[in-house]
């Protein structure tokens, strides 16, 4: 009956983000300046100041949300003994899961998250992929929509992330098609402002470039187990990592079924720690007889106190 971590993904991001947790603890202002030495990005300007649209920017959103995650991670792990019998993470936020879990070094992972945003905005490029969420549909009714919209174009389930909400991905063109038919189905879709077909064949060269990038990475023991989108189910060793992960930018994000793992291991809460109450919203909706806590701003700590040993 212990506490299960859950870190955001990509959308979560805010100007602003972190700042309180900065000034707060020496120790964040530590890894905020050792993150922008790292892989030269100003962390403090990007993540605090924006402007929105360069915080936007997926090479650099990507490792901005790694970091704030992160660092969340560390204070409650640090002020309040934090140590979550297992974690997961949306997309972008298992690479901070990891990092909790001891098997991928914070430094390694913003290297990787900075490289891995790069390759996916440059697969990007194009402009003809895109990403729409449907509300309203089983994820079966989804798949079935996908085959009759795509002809033959790409149009994939992106991402399972509630019961009602799926996210789809592919060609333009497609996602045009689709909103037609949604309409008949009682069903709404809605496009998302991101850059390119993420979690679609569409993005099979950040794939490759992701793969040589985690080649020259270690990956280390895990310290409790976490679940990959990729397989809904915790990752067999420390060598699966890096197949796993680069497979992750062209396969579905399966949350709903990770939820269900985690829902196997009989967790007293969630506590999602980032940026944002996307978590939160999606668990409530797939485990709403399990408690969800967030860890976002400085103030929550107060209210964490009762759920987490001091």
């Amino acid at each position: 009956m212990g506490l299960i971590a859950l870190f955001p993904g990509q959308g979560s991001q805010f100007p602003g983000m972190g700042k309180e947790w900065m000034e707060a603890f020496p120790y964040a202002r530590e890894l905020f300046s050792a993150a922008s030495d790292h892989v030269h990005l100003d962390f403090c300007k990007l993540c605090f100041e924006g402007p929105e649209d360069e915080l936007l920017k997926t090479e650099n959103t990507q490792p901005c949300l790694l970091l704030v995650s992160y660092v969340g991670f560390k204070i409650l792990e640090r002020e309040l003994h934090f140590k979550p019998i297992a974690a997961a993470g949306h997309s972008l936020g298992e690479y901070p899961a990891l990092c909790a879990s001891g098997a991928l070094s914070f430094l390694d992972a913003l290297k990787l998250t900075r490289r891995r945003g790069e390759l996916m905005a440059e697969a990007g490029k194009a402009g003809d992929g895109g990403m729409m969420a449907v509300i309203g549909l089983s994820a079966e009714d989804a798949e079935k929509l996908c085959m009759e919209a795509g002809a033959d174009e790409v149009l994939v389930p992106a991402n399972f992330n509630a019961p009602g909400q799926v996210v789809l991905s592919g060609h333009v063109s497609s996602l045009e098609r689709l909103q037609s038919t949604l309409k008949e189905r009682n069903a709404r879709g809605i496009r998302l402002k991101v850059s390119g077909a993420f979690h679609s064949p569409l993005m099979e060269p950040a794939c490759r470039g992701l793969a040589e990038a985690l080649a020259t990475v270690t990956f280390s023991a895990f310290q409790f187990p976490v679940i990959s989108n990729l397989e809904a189910k915790p990752y067999p060793s420390p060598e699966a990592a890096r197949e796993i992960l680069a497979r992750q930018v062209v396969s579905p994000v399966k949350w709903i079924q990770s939820v269900h793992c985690l829902m196997e291991m009989k967790p007293r809460a969630f506590i999602e720690i980032g940026p944002g109450k996307v978590l939160a919203g999606l668990c409530k909706k797939i485990a709403p007889e399990i408690p969800v806590f967030n860890f976002s701003a400085a103030e929550d700590l107060e209210a964490l106190k009762g759920v987490l040993p001091s």
